[in-house]
């Protein structure tokens, strides 16, 4: 499987190389770098677009060229660009997805058996929960890419923390409490990441991240306590103080409910 910042070092490798060949590189050439990947024809012609539209000729390839907005519908054509920008994702992103789609989902029993073999230190157990991990962080960085940060950012502050929490994994009392310690964890990363990205001035949208924080960590305790959390319940789970809780439950749309413990 490609690693996304792997491809994304190639493409750049690529470009530099191209430049000192008067901005033309041949199929021949691009195959090189892919040597030994498993990468389909139509994945190679994205790279030879990715090119193109920097200005590198690919010997062969014509360029797909898109089509210009006429200059009496230009506020219109700039508010359509500004959305496809937003979801439009970059080469990189698009085959990283692809080669997400052919790994093998884990099972529930899968899951088990080999968190039960990472407590026991085996690191084939854990680079297959890394791999079958890897669809989750791209599913939660999907929810969280409105948030201030580009989607491929948010997966790969996601695979940080997956592989943080995959390193504490023998530190878990419960192995029934393991995969939701990874999903909390590789969230948190995200949030966090959002946090400093957005900085103090989009303070709505830190709320919104933290609220959606708190609401999920609530519904995961009520039913894993079999009731409502208390704050503090709330606060070791996510991290955030009580203080910080009982401001954004006091500020958001959304009311958070608190329990009485016991």
């Amino acid at each position: 499987m490609i690693e996304q910042s792997k491809f994304l070092a190639l493409l750049k490798e690529m470009s530099e190389v191209a430049r000192v060949q008067e901005n033309s590189m041949t199929k021949e050439e691009i195959a090189q770098y892919f040597q030994g990947l498993d990468v389909t024809e139509e994945q190679l012609e994205a790279v030879y677009q990715y090119l193109g539209e920097n200005g590198i000729r690919v010997p062969g390839f014509a360029l797909k060229q898109i089509e210009q907005p006429k200059e009496e519908d230009v506020v219109e054509a700039e508010t359509e660009k500004k959305d496809e920008k937003e979801e439009k994702q970059s080469v990189a992103h698009r085959l990283y997805i692809e080669e997400l789609e052919s790994l093998e989902k884990l099972t529930e029993e899968e899951k088990t058996r080999l968190f039960l073999e990472v407590r026991n230190g085996s690191e084939e157990a854990k680079l297959r929960l890394m791999e079958g991990y890897l669809p989750v962080v791209v599913e939660l960085a999907e929810k969280y890419k409105d948030k201030g940060m580009p989607v491929e950012d948010l997966i790969q502050e996601g695979n940080v923390g997956l592989l943080d929490a995959l390193s504490k994994v023998k530190d878990i009392a419960k192995i029934e409490d393991a995969d939701t310690f990874l999903i909390e964890t590789i969230r948190q990363n995200m949030v966090e990441a959002v946090d400093v990205e957005i900085g103090e001035n989009d303070w709505e949208s830190t709320l919104l991240a933290k609220s959606n924080l708190i609401n999920e960590a609530a519904k995961y305790l009520a039913e894993d306590l079999g009731r409502v959390a208390t704050v503090q319940e709330l606060s070791d789970y996510t991290k955030l103080t009580v203080q910080e809780i009982l401001d954004i439950r006091n500020l958001s749309l959304d009311a958070i409910e608190l329990g009485k413990g016991e």
